[in-house]
Protein backbone atom coordinates (compact mmCIF):
# COMPACT_ATOMS: atom_id res chain seq x y z
CA UNK A 1 0.00 0.00 0.00
CA UNK A 2 1.42 3.20 -0.92
CA UNK A 3 1.94 6.02 1.75
CA UNK A 4 -0.45 8.78 1.22
CA UNK A 5 1.04 12.34 0.58
CA UNK A 6 -2.06 14.25 0.31
CA UNK A 7 -1.57 15.23 4.05
CA UNK A 8 2.29 16.54 3.78
CA UNK A 9 1.75 18.28 0.38
CA UNK A 10 -1.63 20.10 1.85
CA UNK A 11 0.20 20.93 4.92
CA UNK A 12 3.34 22.37 2.60
CA UNK A 13 0.99 24.20 0.93
CA UNK A 14 -0.43 25.83 4.14
CA UNK A 15 2.50 27.19 5.65
CA UNK A 16 3.52 28.27 2.54
CA UNK A 17 0.42 30.07 1.72
CA UNK A 18 0.33 31.75 5.08
CA UNK A 19 4.13 32.93 5.13
CA UNK A 20 3.46 34.62 1.71
CA UNK A 21 -0.15 36.09 3.09
CA UNK A 22 1.52 37.49 6.26
CA UNK A 23 4.01 39.35 3.55
CA UNK A 24 1.09 40.40 1.49
CA UNK A 25 -0.91 41.87 4.13
CA UNK A 26 2.35 43.87 4.96
CA UNK A 27 2.05 45.37 2.09
CA UNK A 28 -1.46 45.88 1.85
CA UNK A 29 -0.91 47.54 5.22
CA UNK A 30 1.86 49.90 4.04
CA UNK A 31 -0.38 51.35 1.17
CA UNK A 32 -3.41 52.20 3.55
CA UNK A 33 -0.64 53.14 6.42
CA UNK A 34 0.92 55.03 3.82
CA UNK A 35 -2.45 56.94 2.62
CA UNK A 36 -3.48 57.48 6.10
CA UNK A 37 0.09 59.27 7.47
CA UNK A 38 0.47 61.32 3.85
CA UNK A 39 3.17 59.12 2.35
CA UNK A 40 1.14 57.44 -0.16
CA UNK A 41 3.49 55.01 -2.24
CA UNK A 42 2.24 55.68 -5.80
CA UNK A 43 4.39 58.94 -6.04
CA UNK A 44 7.55 56.91 -5.08
CA UNK A 45 7.07 54.20 -7.65
CA UNK A 46 8.76 56.74 -10.33
CA UNK A 47 9.68 54.22 -13.04
CA UNK A 48 13.34 54.82 -14.73
CA UNK A 49 16.13 52.94 -16.48
CA UNK A 50 18.45 54.59 -14.07
CA UNK A 51 16.67 53.40 -10.82
CA UNK A 52 15.77 50.02 -11.96
CA UNK A 53 19.76 49.71 -13.22
CA UNK A 54 20.78 51.12 -9.66
CA UNK A 55 18.58 48.47 -8.47
CA UNK A 56 20.27 45.59 -10.56
CA UNK A 57 24.04 46.93 -9.45
CA UNK A 58 23.31 47.49 -5.74
CA UNK A 59 22.49 43.69 -5.31
CA UNK A 60 26.06 43.27 -5.88
CA UNK A 61 27.71 43.93 -2.50
CA UNK A 62 24.42 42.74 -0.92
CA UNK A 63 26.02 39.03 -2.75
CA UNK A 64 29.35 39.70 -1.95
CA UNK A 65 28.56 39.99 1.63
CA UNK A 66 26.28 36.93 1.43
CA UNK A 67 28.99 35.18 -0.31
CA UNK A 68 31.55 36.09 2.56
CA UNK A 69 28.81 34.93 5.32
CA UNK A 70 28.74 31.79 4.18
CA UNK A 71 32.50 31.05 4.10
CA UNK A 72 33.75 32.68 6.88
CA UNK A 73 35.04 30.51 9.80
CA UNK A 74 34.38 32.70 12.51
CA UNK A 75 33.37 30.36 15.46
CA UNK A 76 30.51 33.27 16.25
CA UNK A 77 29.26 33.33 12.87
CA UNK A 78 29.30 29.87 11.35
CA UNK A 79 27.29 29.01 14.23
CA UNK A 80 25.02 31.25 13.74
CA UNK A 81 24.80 30.32 10.05
CA UNK A 82 24.32 26.49 10.87
CA UNK A 83 21.47 27.37 13.05
CA UNK A 84 19.41 29.68 10.28
CA UNK A 85 20.17 26.44 7.98
CA UNK A 86 18.49 24.65 10.34
CA UNK A 87 15.45 27.12 10.85
CA UNK A 88 14.80 27.32 6.97
CA UNK A 89 15.29 23.60 7.07
CA UNK A 90 12.63 22.96 9.45
CA UNK A 91 10.13 25.48 8.44
CA UNK A 92 7.59 23.58 6.66
CA UNK A 93 7.90 23.49 3.61
CA UNK A 94 10.66 22.85 0.40
CA UNK A 95 12.10 25.80 -1.20
CA UNK A 96 11.45 25.02 -4.87
CA UNK A 97 12.40 27.39 -7.57
CA UNK A 98 8.66 28.80 -8.08
CA UNK A 99 8.13 29.70 -4.45
CA UNK A 100 11.49 31.10 -3.84
CA UNK A 101 10.86 33.32 -7.19
CA UNK A 102 7.16 34.19 -5.12
CA UNK A 103 8.68 34.66 -1.81
CA UNK A 104 11.50 36.86 -3.31
CA UNK A 105 8.76 38.87 -5.12
CA UNK A 106 6.79 39.58 -2.30
CA UNK A 107 8.98 40.05 0.56
CA UNK A 108 10.74 42.87 -1.72
CA UNK A 109 7.90 44.83 -2.74
CA UNK A 110 5.89 44.36 0.49
CA UNK A 111 8.98 45.74 2.70
CA UNK A 112 9.75 48.10 0.59
CA UNK A 113 6.54 49.58 0.66
CA UNK A 114 6.63 49.40 4.21
CA UNK A 115 10.10 50.52 5.92
CA UNK A 116 11.04 52.72 3.13
CA UNK A 117 8.11 54.20 1.50
CA UNK A 118 6.03 55.05 4.40
CA UNK A 119 8.26 54.77 7.83
CA UNK A 120 11.30 56.35 6.26
CA UNK A 121 9.45 58.71 4.45
CA UNK A 122 6.94 59.30 7.43
CA UNK A 123 10.15 59.96 9.32
CA UNK A 124 11.88 61.74 7.15
CA UNK A 125 8.81 64.60 6.81
CA UNK A 126 9.55 65.36 10.33
CA UNK A 127 13.33 64.77 11.48
CA UNK A 128 16.54 64.79 9.54
CA UNK A 129 17.41 62.19 6.50
CA UNK A 130 20.10 60.48 9.03
CA UNK A 131 17.57 60.34 11.71
CA UNK A 132 14.78 58.63 9.65
CA UNK A 133 17.29 56.10 8.21
CA UNK A 134 18.54 54.79 11.01
CA UNK A 135 15.03 54.99 13.07
CA UNK A 136 13.28 53.01 10.30
CA UNK A 137 15.91 50.20 10.34
CA UNK A 138 15.73 49.70 13.99
CA UNK A 139 12.25 48.61 13.28
CA UNK A 140 12.57 47.10 10.61
CA UNK A 141 15.63 45.12 12.59
CA UNK A 142 13.49 44.45 15.40
CA UNK A 143 10.89 42.88 13.36
CA UNK A 144 12.70 40.28 11.76
CA UNK A 145 14.83 39.65 15.12
CA UNK A 146 14.77 35.89 15.30
CA UNK A 147 17.82 36.15 16.86
CA UNK A 148 19.72 39.01 18.22
CA UNK A 149 22.85 38.82 16.00
CA UNK A 150 19.60 37.93 12.72
CA UNK A 151 18.09 41.22 13.61
CA UNK A 152 21.47 43.99 13.72
CA UNK A 153 22.06 41.88 10.09
CA UNK A 154 18.70 42.99 9.08
CA UNK A 155 19.21 45.97 10.28
CA UNK A 156 22.08 46.83 8.26
CA UNK A 157 20.74 45.40 4.71
CA UNK A 158 17.80 47.82 5.35
CA UNK A 159 20.08 50.67 6.64
CA UNK A 160 21.51 49.94 2.45
CA UNK A 161 18.27 49.55 1.44
CA UNK A 162 17.58 52.98 2.97
CA UNK A 163 20.50 54.78 1.40
CA UNK A 164 19.17 53.15 -2.27
CA UNK A 165 16.32 54.58 -2.10
CA UNK A 166 17.40 58.25 -0.79
CA UNK A 167 19.97 57.99 -3.99
CA UNK A 168 17.32 56.88 -6.45
CA UNK A 169 14.70 59.17 -4.36
CA UNK A 170 12.61 56.09 -6.51
CA UNK A 171 11.14 53.04 -4.52
CA UNK A 172 11.94 50.71 -7.64
CA UNK A 173 15.18 50.60 -6.90
CA UNK A 174 15.34 49.34 -3.37
CA UNK A 175 12.70 46.77 -4.78
CA UNK A 176 14.48 45.58 -7.35
CA UNK A 177 17.67 45.44 -4.90
CA UNK A 178 15.47 43.95 -2.07
CA UNK A 179 13.73 41.16 -4.35
CA UNK A 180 17.28 40.10 -6.17
CA UNK A 181 19.21 39.76 -2.84
CA UNK A 182 16.06 37.31 -1.36
CA UNK A 183 15.86 35.37 -4.41
CA UNK A 184 19.73 34.67 -4.62
CA UNK A 185 19.84 34.23 -0.83
CA UNK A 186 16.79 31.64 -1.10
CA UNK A 187 18.69 29.66 -3.72
CA UNK A 188 21.81 29.50 -1.51
CA UNK A 189 19.25 28.33 1.57
CA UNK A 190 17.85 25.92 -0.50
CA UNK A 191 21.45 24.39 -1.39
CA UNK A 192 22.41 25.21 2.28
CA UNK A 193 19.53 23.03 3.40
CA UNK A 194 20.04 20.05 0.66
CA UNK A 195 23.87 20.23 1.93
CA UNK A 196 22.61 19.92 5.90
CA UNK A 197 20.46 17.06 4.99
CA UNK A 198 22.74 14.79 3.20
CA UNK A 199 25.17 15.21 6.04
CA UNK A 200 22.51 14.65 8.83
CA UNK A 201 21.11 11.50 7.04
CA UNK A 202 22.19 8.77 9.07
CA UNK A 203 24.82 5.82 7.86
CA UNK A 204 22.23 2.91 6.81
Amino acid sequence: MQPDQTQPEASEQKIFATVVGGTVVMGIAAIVLGWLVGTPLLPQLSVSINAALVGVIATLPLALFLWWFSNTQNPTLAEFRHSQIKFFAEIGFEFTLPRIIVMAIVAGVSEEFLFRGVIQSWIGGFAPVAVALIASNIIFGLLHMRTVLYAVIAGLVGLYLGVVYIYTDSLLAPIITHGLYDYVALIYTKRAIDAYRQLDRPVA
